[in-house]
């Protein structure tokens, strides 16, 4: 062989060697088993994964094995590291994961939720299953949608606690009002579950966005009836009617230790604020009474817009005062 042959042989080699990519690993978590072993169930993982990439599988390996599923490690040649946009999510929070008592009744909603991650998304989805989150033993199944590529809007999971029962509102009208609100910036609501953790109920919010959101639920106010925080709740729906940024929901919680509650769910920055007016009353009746002239105080303010005022007991100091609602500045 002359020196220009050997030459040219070299850079055919480091051409050929140059057109392989580097080598990638992928963790797929709790896929469902089948009737057969784990390591037969990988290379079927491997066809998958080929098909829906257009990328070489190296090797797949059974990594773990869970009650309901198996772990596996898929190896994969390419130019770059692909992009996984997935439904198991990366910062998952401190809220449980799971949405839905059974597999049976998971595996019903696959098709609804998929065609929500595709609309959501824009991507294709590679994976999908139903998958038993070890820790929580309510709601422990979780839908696992993963796609490669840079979604139009991110899986997210967030929430918000829950102290007291909720009275006269049913869970589709708490989705709904949840949902509209999501909406309106741009963000689409896929699941709202409740999981009971003693003394309070966890809700995990399941959504697609292009940013974090923070929920907040807080209760405002403590009344002595169920017929008193009703009426309360409607008077501050009438503030927000065409409030941007206001409540997301309104609606009244308990009885706890024969007491009801107004709670009020927020997203990110609320259009208000509040507070407990300095007067203090012995009941809620003297607290009704002297109502409107403390609105009328804090009303003549040039700086503040006054929305209303609601009477409740104080957790402190278990006197009566007026929580005082005020328009934040544009």
């Amino acid at each position: 062989m002359n020196k220009l042959t050997f030459q040219f042989s070299c850079l055919v080699l480091m051409a050929s060697t140059l057109s392989f990519g580097d080598v990638f690993t992928y963790g797929l978590k709790g896929y469902p088993k089948q009737d057969r072993s784990c390591y037969l169930q990988a290379k079927d993982i491997g066809h998958l994964f080929e098909s829906a990439t257009q990328v070489k599988v190296v090797h797949v390996e059974c990594t773990a094995e869970t009650e309901t599923g198996y772990d596996f490690s898929v190896e994969y040649e390419a130019a770059t590291q692909l992009d996984f946009t997935s439904t198991d999510y990366k910062y998952g929070g401190v809220y449980p994961r799971g949405q839905y008592d059974t597999v049976k009744i998971c595996e019903g909603k696959l098709p609804q939720q998929q065609e929500l991650f595709e609309k959501a998304t824009g991507l294709k989805p590679v994976f999908i299953y139903c998958r038993k989150e070890e820790i929580t033993q309510n709601r422990a199944w979780e839908v696992i949608i993963t796609a490669v590529g840079k979604p139009q809007l991110t899986p997210t999971l967030g929430g918000f606690l829950l102290f007291t029962k909720p009275q006269n509102i049913t869970y589709e009208e708490l989705f709904n009002d949840l949902k509209t609100s999501l909406e309106k910036r741009g963000t689409l609501l896929s699941n709202l579950v409740f999981h009971s953790r003693f003394p309070m109920v966890e809700a995990s919010i399941h959504y697609y966005s292009n940013q974090y959101h923070n929920f907040d639920l807080d209760h405002v106010t403590k009344v002595p009836s169920i017929e008193v925080c009703l009426a309360q709740a409607a008077e501050a729906k009438g503030w927000f009617k065409n409030s941007e940024g206001g409540p997301f929901s309104i609606f009244c919680g308990g009885p706890e230790f024969g007491e009801f509650e107004l709670n009020l769910g927020t997203i990110d920055t609320p259009s208000f604020s509040y507070q407990n007016s300095v007067d203090k009353f012995n009941s809620f009746e003297e607290c009704e009474l002297s109502k409107k002239d403390i609105i009328k105080h804090y009303s003549g303010s040039t700086t503040k817009q006054i929305l209303g005022g609601l009477c409740s007991r104080s957790f402190e100091t278990a006197k009566y005062h007026v929580v005082i609602f005020k328009q934040s500045k544009k």
